[in-house]
């Protein structure tokens, strides 16, 4: 893949959308306390920001619709190393006030680039970038990505990103992996372990953690629990940590230092991470990215014998297809139909590629 084929959704993507219509709705109504966007709690939203829906069908919100500096810089990358199109459905009415935005924000983007409709499962990309649930798991690419909003925070598993610079550094990852496998692993490093709910992740950590020469570094999450350090939604949101994500509502932390402590021993840092994390770690650490596999049918009897909610099983049944397809972009696999055989494996490879 030199050149992937890109689709960018526009809508709370690109540019704000759905904070604008909160704006307005707050100085209409003066509604108190003031919605936020956490309100927003589903694709739906049938909740108390419902009112917000009223400005879906005013022209004023969709002229205030402006991509940051940032995000057009992102941009440009993008259209520097792939395609870029954008995809996005809006309303017959504000077409021509949507391509108008487009063509103000990337003056020399291409016109038969832009895809106003509503069909994007139609459209075949490389890569596409949606905050739409439905149209990240009904997409025919080869790696749909999420954009992370209160709306799709439920969903778990899919690849996804909190803002167009992390999307930018996983189209890299994606484009580098599809060009060459690089074997050789520093010593000591990341070993970020990835892969679909119920593939074993976590049980393959803590078998690896028996050794001496692995260790899980200190993490922290707003989930009360021993593997863990707990913190309330409030106090994560202030911590400065360098990676982090939301799986299944729950929100989880990794602060360099806390890496950088395991390392200084010499000693290879073992985590399960979202595709996205790893690829955090990355950018940082030595890190070398294992994709854990194991059969679709156990995968699905682990995800259904766990404590969760018929909600939250559905979703990660959901994105087993969608999480397998990340396989193509790690470093190494290996197979975890039993946990001990696994470690064994990992460690034979992790030993034999070390310089």
């Amino acid at each position: 893949m030199i050149r992937p084929k890109i689709g960018l959704d526009w809508d709370d993507v690109t540019a704000p959308f759905n904070s604008i219509a909160i704006d307005m709705a707050n100085k209409k109504y003066n509604i108190t306390p003031p919605l936020a966007l956490d309100d927003i709690d589903s694709w739906e939203n049938t909740g108390r920001a419902s009112v917000i829906k009223e400005f879906y069908r005013d022209n004023a919100l969709y002229e205030r619709q402006k991509p940051t500096e940032e995000t057009k810089r992102m941009i440009r990358k993008l259209m520097d190393i792939g395609e870029v199109y954008f995809i996005t459905a809006v309303a017959p009415g504000f077409m021509g006030v949507r391509a108008s935005q487009i063509m103000e924000a990337f003056p020399d983007f291409p016109t038969e680039n832009i895809i106003l409709g509503n069909a994007k499962n139609l459209v075949q990309f490389d890569i596409i970038l949606d905050d739409a649930i439905h149209n990240v798991l009904e997409t025919p690419a080869t790696y749909p990505v999420l954009m992370r909003k209160p709306w799709n925070s439920k969903m778990t598993g899919l690849l996804s990103v909190n803002n167009i610079t992390e999307f930018v550094y996983l189209v890299e990852q994606i484009i580098n992996a599809s060009l060459y496998r690089n074997k050789n692993i520093k010593n000591p490093s990341v070993v970020a372990l990835v892969g679909p709910s119920g593939s074993g992740k976590t049980a393959l950590s803590d078998s690896l953690c028996t050794m001496e020469q692995f260790e899980n570094p200190k993490t922290y999450c707003t989930k009360p629990g021993d593997k863990h350090r707990y913190l309330t939604e409030e106090e994560f949101n202030a911590q400065d940590f360098f990676e982090k994500t939301r799986y299944a509502g729950i929100q989880y932390g990794t602060k360099m230092e806390d890496i950088e402590a395991v390392l200084a021993k010499g000693h290879f840092v073992v985590m399960p991470l979202d595709m996205c994390g790893a690829i955090a770690m990355k950018r940082h650490f030595p890190t070398v990215i294992v994709y854990v596999a194991r059969d679709k049918e156990l995968l699905i009897r682990d995800i259904i014998e766990q404590d969760y909610s018929i909600e939250e099983k559905t979703l990660r049944i959901l994105s087993i297809d969608a999480e397998k397809r990340n396989r193509q972009i790690c470093d190494y696999a290996v197979n975890n139909m039993d946990v001990s055989a696994a470690t064994r494996e990992l460690s034979d490879v992790l030993e034999s590629n070390c310089l």
